[in-house]
């Protein structure tokens, strides 16, 4: 008698409830994920859909450049790359005719990173040095910035970045970039470089936008 009911407990289920059961579990499945990558789509594949992305005072790259096309160098000549830290970067390209109230600009970024607050160590910041820069410019950088690490990189990087993609801004286009050698590029902790600000913007305009980027991200 027991062992009858045990046989009919272990019956198999009618082939329409599995199926059922089934579908129902992928729909779940589906339903749960696609928030997730409509956000990354969006993110990447549409940054101006974003909310509080026309709000931005940089431009924005569409679509974002590669870290590594850039070919940055550390002084030691390894390349620059993401890495395992997964840190915002803020590369600052000084120009070739950087002067000392470019200096005294580029100083400012300090304090820019500092008034991010708790969010501080999330980002990391370097100067890219070009052959064209002033021979000066060099250990005037390392004397007055000795936390910010310098990097080498080609004439004309930022301005071949910039020229070939489109340039999104609040309310506006960005003017020419040919020829253009200064400005920061903020990079993402995966390696996409997403904004570009002008010299003249670091403080207010450029503190926003990392504010409003850190905020949102949920990576770095």
């Amino acid at each position: 008698m027991q062992a009858g009911a045990d046989d009919k407990a272990e019956a198999p289920l009618p082939r329409w409830l599995v199926h059922r059961n089934r579908l129902f579990l992928v729909l779940l499945v589906t339903l749960t994920l696609l928030p997730l990558g409509a956000a990354v789509a969006i993110y990447y594949g549409a940054p101006w859909m974003v909310t509080g992305a026309q709000t931005n005072r940089g431009w924005l790259l569409e679509p974002p450049a590669d870290l590594e096309a850039l070919a940055l160098r550390h002084l030691d000549d390894e390349q620059l790359v993401p890495g395992e830290r997964r840190r915002w970067r803020l590369l600052v390209f000084p120009g070739a005719r950087c002067d000392d109230a470019c200096v005294e600009t580029i100083e400012l970024l300090r304090q820019v990173h500092i008034l991010l607050g708790r969010d501080e160590d999330r980002v990391l910041r370097f100067a890219v040095i070009t052959p064209d820069a002033a021979p000066a410019l060099f250990g005037t950088l390392q004397r007055r910035l000795p936390e910010m690490e310098l990097l080498r990189g080609d004439s004309g990087v930022l301005s071949q970045t910039l020229a070939a993609r489109n340039l999104r801004g609040r309310d506006r286009a960005a003017d020419s970039v040919d020829g253009l050698d200064a400005g920061v590029l903020t990079v993402d902790p995966l390696g996409n470089v997403i904004l570009y600000h002008g010299l003249d913007q670091i403080g207010p305009d450029l503190l926003a936008d990392l504010k409003q980027l850190l905020r949102l991200s949920n990576i770095g």
